[in-house]
């Protein structure tokens, strides 16, 4: 046990130590932890003695980052991002896999090998992306959503991948390994349905009865939901079940998602998954094998530029069929210039079935430190790069931005820019369209912008702070913009593009802007805001005069009538 624990130690400490220099470079922490396992692995500084236990600890750590997965991942964000995030993240994997097998196959690789590293290089870091995107205040943005929206299918798909893989395991079909490989597919289809309609049963007529008294108890919660993933996991790892604890992992957060619980399990699980994770990037950094990785040098080259250029263009390319400007197109496919800790645990899972060797696990996780590494700086100054870019990413304009709503007939002068369609925004378009004043709206949602054009309202889908948007909108020219955005980071943007567009004009656009708190209504008051709009507040003075008025409660049926009637229910 004391060798355990000074071993752990060291790593934590050897991992801290490298994660604070490789953050000065502006690198994610995942970099860190791969190095930190080079160390202490074939680097030779220091050899484990408790490997075995630290394999385990690693593989708590995969279940734990898919029972994660699983809890937070939202279906019917598919369907609300359209289209679009579809057609992209399937034509991406798609297309990327193929030329990946290509570029594969002229490299000298097997074809079994190739059908294996192909799809890892499709994969895209979620958590790595999203945290650079939050960083520069990204995520509302037009090509932020959509990203969200591709990584969600690539996610998907591989899990699903892992699901077919983790089927044939050396283990799996111990007990059917006399059976035809069709046979066993069918087991295992069936195997897997019988697996999902049993979490399905679960998940609706067992865990609501036990979560409400369960999460009045925090301790109890958090017991609960590691003994519910990692139980799970255990037992579908069995040979008569013949997944692997990864896929288990999964299906246990899927049981979770739907409850009311499961934002405060993903915020007591979070801190242990990431300790268990950095576990996992060290072990896989540990068994990487230098001897023949001379030999890998060439492919870990062509097959990282690949990933750094290859599948920004194929992003791009496919977001331009579709109709987007250039630049929606190329800020989106910079984000998924790496591969993914998804492809890391794929070739994990190649290596453990028999399909590949040390040597090309090491290949693709040296692709993965290239390209996590260059990317990180991509995105983070995908806009520089983009205007170094402009001139030939002009051609990527196939249909003139049709997606975006192009405005070039639109003359706009003197007129409201409503930004953000939704909730509150709907009820001003509503007011602005009896009003018969002159508007445009601007949101980053194609669909709701679709519904709008379709209904003869002025809209353009996009974002606020794209120059092209602002001059398809003639913002130095409005005489008043509304935000109904609600983070404040956003709001600056916007106000700080008024405050550039307009410099030179007599009087700037009057600005409504929305605020969440009082501390926010006062710093939008002191960046000289004409009126800030808080939901609180408005709603405490409603509710107020609804009270003082002279009818009493009584008045309180005729407005919850009224309420209803607005959010399109019928009154019982």
């Amino acid at each position: 046990m004391n060798n355990i624990f000074f071993e752990l130690t060291i790593l934590l400490i050897l991992a801290g130590l490298i994660a604070v220099v490789v953050s000065f470079f502006k690198q994610p922490s995942i970099i860190a932890y791969i190095i930190t396992g080079l160390v202490i692995g074939p680097l030779g500084y220091y050899q484990l003695r408790q490997s075995e236990v630290f394999d385990a600890l690693a593989q708590i750590g995969i279940t734990l980052l898919l029972f994660m997965v699983g809890l937070e991942l939202d279906i019917s964000q598919i369907k609300r991002l359209g289209k679009t995030a579809l057609i992209t993240g399937l034509g991406q994997v798609v297309i990327t896999t193929s030329i990946g097998f290509f570029i594969l196959k002229l490299l000298g690789f097997s074809n079994a090998v190739s059908l294996f590293i192909a799809p890892a290089l499709t994969f895209s870091s979620t958590i790595i992306v999203v945290k650079l995107l939050t960083e520069k205040k990204d995520m509302q943005s037009l090509y932020g959503k959509i990203v969200v929206g591709i990584f969600l299918i690539q996610d998907f798909i591989a899990i699903l991948m892992l699901i077919s893989l983790s089927s044939t395991s050396g283990q799996t079909f111990s007990l059917y390994s006399s059976l035809p490989a069709w046979q066993n597919i069918i087991l295992t289809i069936v195997r897997g349905l019988i697996l999902a309609l049993l979490v399905f049963w679960v998940s609706t007529k067992f865990f609501p009865k036990i979560m409400g008294y369960i999460g009045k108890n925090d301790e109890l919660l958090l017991v609960f939901a590691l003994s519910w993933a990692l139980g799970l996991a255990a037992f579908v790892s069995q040979p008569f079940i013949g997944f692997s604890l990864e896929i288990g992992g999964f299906l246990a957060g899927i049981a979770l998602a739907r409850s009311a619980m499961h934002y405060e399990i993903s915020a007591r699980i979070k801190s242990l998954r990431d300790f268990f994770i950095i576990l996992f990037f060290i072990v896989l950094g540990s068994q990487l094998v230098f001897k023949d990785m001379a030999s890998m040098t060439w492919p870990a080259i062509v097959l990282s530029l690949f990933v750094l250029i290859g599948n920004p263009l194929i992003v791009l390319l496919l977001l331009a069929l579709q109709g987007y400007k250039p630049r929606t197109g190329f800020l989106a496919g910079v984000t998924v210039a790496q591969i993914s800790e998804f492809s890391l645990i794929l070739v994990a899972l190649g290596q453990k079935i028999g399909i590949l060797s040390q040597t090309e696990v090491g290949l693709v996780t040296l692709i993965g430190i290239l390209t996590i590494t260059i990317s990180s700086y991509m995105i983070l100054y995908a806009q520089n790069i983009y205007e170094k870019l402009k001139f030939f990413l002009k051609y990527f304009d196939f249909f003139k931005g049709s997606a975006e709503k192009n405005l070039h007939t639109v003359e706009l002068k003197d007129h409201v820019i409503l930004v953000g369609a939704h909730r509150m925004g709907k009820h001003l378009i509503d007011s602005l369209s009896k009003q018969k004043k002159t508007f445009v709206v601007v949101d980053f949602n194609p669909e709701i912008v679709e519904l709008l054009v379709e209904n003869g309202t002025l809209a353009v889908c996009g974002d606020i702070t794209d120059p092209y948007i602002q001059e398809q909108i003639n913002l130095p020219y409005a005489k008043l913009i509304i935000s109904t955005v609600p983070d404040l980071n956003d709001n600056l943007s916007l106000l700080d593009t008024v405050k550039r567009k307009t410099g030179l004009k007599r009087s700037r656009p009057k600005l409504i802007f929305i605020a969440q708190d009082e501390a926010e209504i006062k710093y939008l008051y002191e960046q000289n805001i004409d009126y800030v709009i808080s939901p609180h507040f408005m709603g405490g003075l409603h509710l107020a005069k609804i009270l003082e008025d002279g009818q009493g409660y009584k008045g309180l049926k005729k407005l919850k009538e009224r309420h209803l009637h607005v959010l399109g229910h019928k009154v019982g």
